[in-house]
């Protein structure tokens, strides 16, 4: 069953449920019309019964004459599938002509019984009858009582054949009908899922590399799951060449290091100078690759990725960092509301806020302040604390998109340029000043969601 498509599943399961409710409706209908024409009957046959005791003259006696001629004709005529029987408590008093050749016994009803009763007789080998029993109690003027009963049958044969007529040409109807619909069915579920076959075909291209995203043009249901598709396309391509880029540049930024490492070994006879050099070297060597590596793991901003409450990391990492600088007793204030979140990778945001705070913690003397807003979709995180700074002529050229780490400042280079990084894969902005509250380093980051 799941290897079926989805326009079969849907196919077959509306087709069920049409089949289902064109089978209940035909047995509905039929059964309707069945009791219908049984009761049709059933009343013409009473109407029979009244036209015959209108006819019908009582004596005093409690004999019962009947006319030669009955205002329905079929009374008249042989196995006209109409017949007529009139008995007393002796026996059979009148009988319709129409019985000729044929015979009805008498179906008494004493006192205690019901009025009128319906039975299904059969007069011959081929004729079957609905037969009324109606019972009529005379008074003459004195006070007796005569019983008499009229019996009514109808040959079944007729409406047997009306229900079978009815019967088939429902089915006729019905099943045509079903035809009909499941083929509109079928037309209109190729016609609403054409835009998911849609898809389909534009991802089989571009795994095939005939395009690079999937097209725009799909049904409103359908948008928001394309743009997804598309955003991770796009993350996906980003995340590549970022790690082409982190690949070509840790190739380029290590000839230098490993030049130098190399011409030492090659030319120092001094051990120790020897050694000093290469501890230096491999140093350098070793925040390469970190920085090289943390630039290309990070995540990159995604429509996909989980909302994270900044308020717990900033407490997580404030925590942290207490203990690590325990002995300069900081005092950090932090003004976050509760309810800022932000989408981004955690391990993103925890590199991010950790070099930063971490910075603000290693140079301020005893304070550090953290404040973040929210306004129109733009998270703006602010770090100020109150130590030396980072000088004004230095803010731009620490903050220089693709500056070698070998060239930043001593000590905050590697952090401000992961930190960098970081920024610009999601898309925010980054600006160095000096603090107006506590007179050192002020760093704010502005995020969009």
């Amino acid at each position: 069953m799941n290897r079926l498509s989805l326009s079969n599943r849907l196919f077959i399961t509306v087709s069920f449920v049409l089949i289902a409710f064109l089978s209940i409706s035909a047995f509905s209908l039929n059964t309707a019309f069945q009791a219908s024409a049984d009761s049709t009957q059933q009343k013409r046959l009473k109407n029979y019964v009244y036209s015959l005791l209108t006819a019908a003259q009582f004596t005093e006696s409690g004999e019962v004459k009947m006319p030669d001629t009955l205002a329905k004709p079929e009374f008249s005529l042989p196995n006209s599938g109409l017949y007529a029987l009139v008995s007393d408590e002796k026996g059979t008093v009148w009988r319709s002509k129409s019985l000729l050749g044929l015979v009805i016994d008498p179906l008494l009803i004493s006192q205690n019984t019901e009025t009128e009763h319906y039975s299904t007789i059969e007069l011959s080998s081929d004729t079957q009858v609905l037969n009324l029993a109606y019972r009529v109690i005379w008074e003459n003027s004195i006070g007796q009582q005569y019983i008499f009963i009229f019996n009514v049958a109808e040959d079944l044969a007729t409406l047997k054949q009306q229900k079978m007529g009815f019967e088939r040409n429902l089915w006729y109807w019905l099943g045509g009908t079903g035809i009909a619909l499941l083929l509109v069915q079928l037309i209109i579920l190729r016609w609403s899922l054409r835009p998911l076959n849609s898809v389909a075909n534009d991802l089989r291209a571009i795994e095939s590399g005939l395009q690079q995203r999937l097209s725009n043009d799909y049904p409103t249901e359908l948008k928001q799951l394309t743009k997804n598709i598309n955003a991770l396309l796009d993350h996906e391509e980003f995340r590549r060449k970022r790690y082409q880029n982190s690949l070509a540049d840790l190739a380029h930024s290590l000839k230098t290091p490993l030049a130098v490492l190399r011409s030492d070994i090659q030319s120092t006879a001094d051990l120790q100078t020897l050694q000093q050099n290469s501890s230096k070297q491999l140093k350098q060597i070793s925040d390469l690759v970190h920085y090289q590596l943390q630039h290309a793991s990070t995540e990159g901003k995604t429509s996909l990725q989980a909302p994270h409450n900044i308020k717990d990391i900033i407490n997580k990492l404030t925590a942290s960092l207490q203990k690590v600088y325990l002995a300069k007793q900081i005092k950090s204030h932090i003004d976050i509301k509760d309810d800022i979140i932000i989408h981004a990778d955690e391990g993103d945001l925890y590199e991010l806020l950790g070099n930063l705070l971490d910075n603000a913690f290693k140079y301020c003397r005893n304070q550090v302040k953290v404040t973040v807003e929210h306004h129109e979709d733009v998270t703006k995180i602010k770090i100020e604390d109150d130590g030396p700074g980072i000088p004004s002529e230095l803010h731009k050229d620490v903050l220089k998109r693709g500056r070698r780490l070998d060239t930043q400042m001593e000590g905050q280079g590697i952090g401000l340029a992961i930190v960098g990084d970081i920024v610009d894969a999601y898309q925010g902005e980054i600006q160095l000043s000096h603090s107006q509250t506590l007179g050192g380093a002020e760093i704010v980051i502005s995020l969009n969601q």
